[in-house]
């Protein structure tokens, strides 16, 4: 039996859905997906999904992670997609 159902207010909907967008947009930047994400943050796939389907709001200690990941992709210079990729076999490494 899971937590009983609150009352979604246009307020709480546009807040999940900004935050749906939020880490979408991120996601897609760094190339990461929910089960990476999850293991860079300690928050469960499951929830890092619920967020990004827009279906909760994160708690207060699940949005530190998320920020204290951002940063930290924003200091090393990776926001953007810039992750450095492999090289193929053909380039020398693989």
């Amino acid at each position: 039996m899971g937590r009983p159902k609150r009352e979604e207010t246009p307020e709480i909907e546009k807040e999940m859905k900004q935050r749906s967008v939020e880490w979408r947009k991120f996601m897609e930047n760094n190339k990461l997906t929910q089960k990476f994400l999850g293991e860079l943050t300690g928050i469960s796939r499951r929830t890092i999904q619920s967020i990004v389907a827009a279906e909760i709001i994160p708690q207060n200690d699940t949005l530190q992670a998320f920020e204290r990941l951002r940063t930290r992709y924003e200091a090393e210079g990776r926001s953007g997609g810039r992750r450095k990729r492999k090289k193929t076999k053909e380039e020398g490494e693989f």
